[in-house]
């Protein structure tokens, strides 16, 4: 096996599934896909990186500003994700309005009071996972009538992965299941924090 760049070997530590997933893409287009794959884990390790939601959000702004800059022609930021993404972006691989919108949707995720409702809950699934989907599909050339189909699909993989993590969010005294469905079984998000494994 040829030996993988920086951001395939990052994307590979961070997101092995989604790297596993890129490796079936044409040569030609797998590093910009492994580019989104690093931007992705960036603005999902957000707020886990940071000690307030304030420093969240300034976070997601910064890869805002990333994208922004590509999009502009103007430098790239000194960054192992940032400059490969640059480059996919400047190389047209991908539409800046839809990475930004990856961007608002981990929003979500520092609101200190998490997701009140189920419509709520799909929203970030759809621009999160969802939104990861769209991009990595339009680079790869699929039709526009297909993106609907991918950021549900996307979704889906969100979805699972919320509930993958419940124990590692308690970990961090947060809980992103939406309250509304959590009520619906008697329960509260203070409560999943406090015991994530009761049945």
């Amino acid at each position: 096996m040829a030996e993988l760049s920086p951001i395939a070997e990052f994307a590979r530590r961070h997101d092995p599934d989604r790297f596993l997933c890129a490796l079936f893409a044409p040569p030609a287009r797998r590093e910009a896909i492994f580019a989104l794959i690093g931007f992705n884990h960036e603005l999902a390790r957000a707020r886990e990186a940071a000690r307030t939601p304030l420093i969240a959000l300034m976070r997601l702004q910064w890869w805002r500003e990333a994208v922004e800059h590509a999009a502009e022609g103007r430098p790239p930021r000194r960054h192992e994700v940032a400059g490969p993404l640059h480059a996919a972006i400047a190389a047209g691989a991908f539409a800046p309005e839809e990475l930004l919108a990856m961007a608002d949707g981990r929003e979500a995720e520092a609101e200190e009071g998490g997701l009140p409702s189920e419509a709520a809950f799909q929203a970030y699934l759809r621009g999160t996972a969802g939104g990861f989907a769209v991009a990595a599909g339009r680079s790869l050339g699929a039709p526009a009538g297909l993106l609907p189909a991918l950021q549900a699909a996307g979704a889906a993989y969100g979805l699972a992965g919320v509930l993958r993590s419940v124990g590692a969010m308690a970990a961090q005294g947060r809980c992103l299941l939406p309250e509304e469905a959590l009520a619906a079984a008697g329960l509260t998000p203070e409560a999943v924090v406090a015991t994530p494994d009761a049945p």
